[in-house]
């Protein structure tokens, strides 16, 4: 049995998969914690959502977890269904398997010659290739190939320009090909699967929130707490009603600029470098239909007149998330985290996404049952150029305060749900270890 130790005080921020993950091992480990959730609930970006019957998420989460202890808490969690999607790309009009890089048959002759013979004088150098991802982008799979389609998805999916990005989170992200591979897809009719999980998996009822059943069952929580101060010297944590914590141990999983900017006489150049950190907001369509819909679980978006970056059906990872008969589906629009988004751009997206599937067949606009726009102001830690640098400055700064960061946003990293939770059972752990 863990030994008890009242006499910790840990302070969590933030009741998202990581805060949460924190707390449940802590309160595992008998030691006193306390989780601070400005909203009036708990989830973070993994929240799940209900309109009319028919459940959302916010964006699309779809569990790739290998380790085992997270598969086995995951099921523990929820009952699950095993996803084996194949997604598929929108280019042109035409339909291609993902990654298309692999299954490039349906492109007319010439654009599919165009791509071959671009491969092959692309420049291997590794040097060039590492400078940004644009230059990786370009080394790695011919020009022309990079331009129509990873480059031209890069500006939708992280608005930011690729050669504005860092190479330092492509890892297993991105499929390199060879020449056999190439002409193979070029010029037959197959399948490769190259998603970088063989298993994926996704909560029966309730959303992808479900996963987090058990980390919510926990009296630590405290909704609606507003921060309005932290002191890190005098371990204090002023609220907006007037009261103030104390704390001997701090986690924070809040975005790491909002942590900076709440944080009593720290450097300015610390300051200087939490804004230069960048991230995307997300806007949600959330459609609800009549009927069944024409579409696989999920496809990517190349063309820039559509607007949506990425489209999926939650009804097709269960058929719990939208009445018998129905359908759902969700778009997601990302942006600079930093722009302003006035009503007048959000039903223009939205009147762009309808539009839009209706002239790929994806449904008739007689069958639409509803339409959500909702906008979320994080989504995606944008990997720049000077990412690292910001990043780890800030991270270095705060160890001399131990505090520790944790999730997607608090330490700032492209993190999945799995990636947290792992995160988060470590950094109990080594609370536990250092609570002698």
């Amino acid at each position: 049995m863990p030994r008890k130790n009242n006499a910790a005080n840990v302070v969590i921020l933030g009741a998202g998969i990581s805060g949460l993950t924190v707390s449940y091992f802590l309160n595992k480990f008998k030691i006193k914690n306390l989780i601070l959730e400005k909203q009036n609930k708990s989830g973070g970006l993994l929240k799940s959502f209900k309109i009319k019957k028919f459940i959302f998420d916010n964006f699309i989460h779809i569990s790739h977890a290998k380790k085992l202890v997270v598969k086995k808490f995951f099921k523990k969690s929820a009952k699950n269904f095993l996803i084996n999607p194949k997604p598929n790309n929108l280019y042109k009009n035409k339909w291609i398997d993902h990654s298309p890089q692999f299954h490039l048959n349906p492109l007319s002759l010439g654009e599919r010659l165009k791509i071959i013979f671009s491969y092959l004088l692309r420049n291997r150098n590794d040097g060039y290739k590492i400078k940004n991802y644009e230059n990786w982008l370009r080394g790695t799979y011919g020009n022309y190939f990079a331009k129509n389609f990873p480059i031209a998805y890069t500006e939708k999916y992280w608005a930011t320009k690729s050669s504005d990005m860092s190479t330092s989170w492509i890892k297993f992200r991105m499929q390199p090909i060879n020449l056999k591979d190439l002409l193979i897809g070029a010029f037959s009719k197959i399948y490769k699967n190259t998603f970088y999980s063989s298993q994926m998996r996704y909560p029966k009822k309730g959303g992808y929130e479900s996963f987090l059943s058990i980390l919510k069952k926990n009296n630590s929580i405290k909704l609606n707490k507003i921060i309005t101060k932290i002191d890190l010297e005098k371990k204090k944590i002023y609220l907006n009603d007037g009261k103030k914590l104390n704390f001997s141990k701090l986690v924070s999983t809040i975005p790491l600029p909002e942590f900076c900017s709440l944080c009593k006489n720290i450097s300015n150049k610390i300051l200087k470098a939490s804004k230069k950190l960048r991230c995307t907001a997300g806007i949600l369509i959330s459609i609800g239909t009549k009927k069944k819909i024409n579409m696989r679980t999920w496809f990517y978006i190349y063309d820039k007149k559509f607007k949506a970056a990425r489209i999926y059906s939650p009804s097709k990872l269960s058929k719990y998330n939208s009445p018998k008969g129905t359908s759902s589906i969700q778009a997601e629009i990302f942006l600079d985290n930093k722009k302003n988004v006035s009503n007048k751009y959000l039903n223009y997206v939205r009147d762009n996404t309808i539009e839009n599937l209706v002239k790929i067949g994806v449904f008739e606009k007689k069958d639409l049952k509803f339409v959500n726009i909702k906008f979320l102001k994080y989504a995606n830690v944008i990997c720049d150029k000077n990412y690292s640098r910001n990043r780890n400055l800030i991270l270095d700064y705060f160890k001399k305060y131990e505090v520790d960061f944790v999730g997607r946003f608090g330490r700032w990293a492209y993190l999945w749900s799995d990636d947290c939770f792992l995160l988060g059972k470590l950094t109990a752990e080594k609370i536990y270890k250092n609570s002698d």
